[in-house]
């Protein structure tokens, strides 16, 4: 089974290397073009999330030279294949096919079982549909894959189980503040799909003061949040006017570059005696770590976040771990048991143009 997984993620790569692996909406068809060109590649898709980004390959007729896709990959992305090598990982055969199910389910992420990846995961496979690069392969093993993360889901629902990086934001704030959380002002520097959930959990957690930027005067009905008193609009490019009566900046933009730099931070903040809490959720990242120099600044990445075992180590025993095990195991099962099939029927319609359809 030539399947293989080329990729690297949070547990090899720091976020500083992991951000110039980051594949903008832009960039989707001509690095799966590019891709698709290489020798031995029938199929591919790829997977950007803030942490890893992967390439699923199929091969039909020979080994894939996984060393040669990643020194293109690194190519295409205008990186020293000497220097990133150390970084990537490859899963072959049956290993890739259980490695693509357990991140499609939630179960090889960061936060363990985040509800976020399957949208993620959907949303590759039909990019690599669109423009042709991923096929009956890789297509049946990704609608297994999307199978057995809603069954795990669902499960997980059914023991009150939600995970998300704007829950995990939402629990590191209640650990800060307490109940003076509730007090604080918050800006979120973001209106997407990170932005917006993590808007939610704050207004879950009662509090009382919420700004969120906009682009292209979007408005909070687009965002789906219905609490006009507690949750206020503002321009995108007003975002330094609100740091100074924030307590905490949130940054979740799907931006390429920094939304928030040192000189502009010191230039905007009027009284440094205040402490400000930024926490940078985006990959790339939002906040020029530099910001950490400037007193009663405290930055926290999204990889700091996943050094705070202490949020998520008594969550993740509550997960019904045999039940998702099973899940894992039955959908890798039933693609091998697809892809058998595939390769008997192939190999008998060979056999019958061979004989002249005898």
């Amino acid at each position: 089974m030539k399947l293989y997984v080329i990729g690297v993620n949070y547990k090899t790569t720091p976020i500083e290397i992991r951000e110039k692996f980051s594949i903008e909406q832009e960039e989707y068809e001509r690095i799966l073009s590019g891709i698709k060109k290489l020798e031995g590649i029938s199929e591919c898709a790829l997977l950007s999330t803030c942490n890893r980004t992967e390439i699923h390959i199929f091969s039909e007729d020979s080994l894939a030279d996984t060393g040669n896709i990643e020194k293109s990959f690194c190519l295409m992305k205008g990186l020293d294949i000497y220097n990133m090598k150390k970084y990537f990982y490859v899963y072959e055969g049956i290993n890739a096919v259980k490695h693509i199910i357990k991140v499609a389910s939630g179960m090889d992420s960061m936060i363990l079982g985040e509800d976020q990846i399957l949208g993620q995961f959907r949303k590759a496979y039909e990019l690599s549909m669109k423009y042709r690069t991923s096929k009956a392969v890789l297509n049946t093993l990704s609608r297994l894959a999307v199978t057995s993360s809603k069954k795990i889901k669902t499960r997980n629902l059914l023991l009150g189980k939600v995970s998300s990086i704007a829950g995990q934001t939402g629990q590191l704030l209640e650990q800060l503040f307490g109940k003076e959380l509730i007090f604080s002002n918050i800006l979120v520097i973001g209106s997407g799909e990170i932005g917006t959930a993590v808007c939610q959990k704050l207004l879950e957690a009662g509090v009382e003061n919420i700004y969120i930027t906009r682009r292209n005067w979007k408005v909070t009905e687009e965002l789906g949040i219905n609490d006009h008193t507690r949750v206020k609009t503002i321009d995108y490019n007003d975002r330094y006017s609100y740091i100074d009566k924030s307590h905490v900046i949130i940054g979740a933009t799907s931006s390429p570059h920094y939304t928030i730099t040192q000189d502009k931070l010191e230039e905007n903040l009027s009284d440094k005696t205040n402490k400000h809490i930024f926490i940078d959720l985006a990959v790339p990242r939002d906040f020029d770590e530099a910001i950490n120099k400037i007193e009663n600044i405290e930055l926290y990445n999204i990889d700091r976040l996943k050094e705070l075992k202490s949020m998520s180590i008594k969550s993740e025993r509550q997960f019904d771990h045999i039940y998702i095990r099973e899940q894992i195991d039955s959908h890798t099962e039933e693609f091998v048991k697809w892809y058998r099939k595939r390769n008997i029927y192939s190999g008998v319609q060979q056999l019958s143009a061979g004989n002249g359809g005898m």
